[in-house]
């Protein structure tokens, strides 16, 4: 059985990893929890409620890629916190692990990425991977997003980004509440990639 990668961190939406916990393995792919563990054998992550939490044993320094068949970003602030650095320094570029990890991920054109509402936060300390890219994401981070140079899919009727949109191996979602057309969306490219038919 192929694995999804979920990559959270404390403050993440408490509907997703849920919802992927199901969602997946019922159509045929194992989900494991990872993160940067900060040096730790484990790391403990509450939600944006503090109602749940996630126990992560997995760093990202140890993930061999190939071995994934897809890489989700969740939202809530995770990603944020994600891109947090305890020491910067002057004159150097000080891109946080995580988000050279999932910079790496995006250009493994075998390996489907998918983003929520404000995962695409971990991508912008990073914009020559989102230059260019047609996304959607949550309208509080938009305009990070476009200043990255992502170019925003918009639901021109609706006045409001997009709920989904893919492009290449990229899948965005705007909201939570969009997350199942975010999984079906997602699981498809998936499927396009490995050979499978919609009904697989």
């Amino acid at each position: 059985m192929k694995t999804i990668a979920v990559m959270v961190e404390s403050h993440y939406d408490p509907t997703e990893p849920g919802a992927f916990s199901m969602y997946f393995p019922a159509n045929g792919y194992s989900v494991e929890f990872i993160s940067d563990l900060r040096g730790g054998s484990e790391r403990t992550f509450q939600d944006n409620d503090g109602l749940n939490s996630i126990t992560v044993t997995r760093d990202i320094r140890s993930v061999k890629l190939a071995d994934y068949a897809g890489l989700v970003l969740v939202g809530g602030y995770g990603m944020d916190m994600l891109r947090y650095q305890v020491f910067v320094e002057k004159g150097k570029p000080n891109i946080p692990p995580a988000s050279q990890f999932a910079a790496g991920a995006l250009a493994a054109s075998n390996l489907v990425i998918g983003t929520i509402c404000h995962a695409l936060w971990l991508l912008t300390p990073l914009p020559a991977v989102l230059r260019g890219r047609r996304v959607t994401c949550g309208h509080n981070i938009m305009h990070d997003v476009q200043n990255a140079g992502a170019v925003l899919i918009y639901d021109e009727a609706r006045r409001m980004l997009a709920d989904t949109h893919v492009d290449d191996n990229l899948v965005s979602a705007r909201h939570p509440y969009v997350i199942q057309a975010f999984m079906d969306a997602y699981l498809a490219e998936i499927h396009k990639r490995q050979g499978k038919g919609a009904g697989a």
